[in-house]
């Protein structure tokens, strides 16, 4: 199978990376996850042929932990 290397730059003011453990009260991981990068360039490949595999994930900044809580 031959590989073709790919990468993806995701910014925005903010993420939520939800753990599916946490139910109603949503909590989220630091980082992207495996499965969350996975989907993201699935999104955008939409091939069928295509094995996507991600091997590395680079924070450019610092993660900036916050509480929001809803009404």
């Amino acid at each position: 199978m031959k590989t073709y290397p790919i990468s993806l730059e995701i910014a925005g003011p903010s993420a939520m990376w939800t753990r599916p453990n946490t139910g109603d009260a949503p909590v989220s991981y630091l980082a992207l996850t495996y499965s969350a990068a996975k989907g993201i360039f699935e999104s955008v490949c939409w091939l069928k042929s295509a094995v996507v595999r991600p091997t590395q994930v680079e924070v450019y900044r610092n993660i900036d932990v916050q509480r929001v809580h809803h009404a």
